[in-house]
């Protein structure tokens, strides 16, 4: 027996839809093998992020993308589109980037990028306090000791203005 599921053609067969300038330009998805080699460069980009470093193999994976038009692969037709449509150099590397992350990542992630247009997302604030706790230091009760800098009148002597005099 054999038991077949449902046919999901937009889900399997997405296409990402990206305005600019009032046209809305449709980066159709790319082929298995490219979806692939992308998902490596993504990661080597971490792992030069971390490691500071990058071995043989993913330099060559960096270089093939380099000569072989990163842009192109990214956006297929869309690429041409928005060349004759004037775009800038700084338009076409934006959606590139932003189709980049539809392609090796999600939607959701492509999306988050478009709306940050291209900054890191700040963390919000329960995630910055949380990173600059230690997770192993225990709280303390003891309370700190006041400053020793005062601004009480020294015994033995008085104030001016508990003297009633006048300056």
């Amino acid at each position: 027996m054999t038991e077949t599921l449902e046919q999901l053609g937009t889900f399997l067969d997405p296409i990402l839809g990206v305005p600019f300038r009032g046209k809305t330009y449709k980066v159709p998805p790319v082929d298995a093998e490219t979806g692939l080699k992308l998902q490596r460069l993504i990661s080597a980009g971490v792992q030069a992020a971390v490691e500071k470093k990058l071995d043989p193999e993913t330099i060559e994976l960096v270089s093939d993308a380099e000569e072989k038009g990163f842009y192109q692969t990214v956006l297929g037709p869309v690429y041409d589109e928005l060349l004759a449509d004037g775009a800038t150099f700084h338009a076409l590397k934006f959606i590139g980037q932003t189709a980049l992350m539809w392609h090796a990542q999600d939607f959701d992630t492509a999306e988050e990028f478009w709306m940050a247009e291209g900054k890191a997302p700040t963390p919000n604030r329960a995630e910055r306090r949380t990173a600059t706790r230690t997770g192993t230091a225990a709280a303390t009760t003891t309370r700190k000791r006041a400053s020793v800098t005062g601004t009480t009148t020294p015994k033995g002597t008085r104030s001016r203005a508990a003297s009633g005099r006048k300056s």
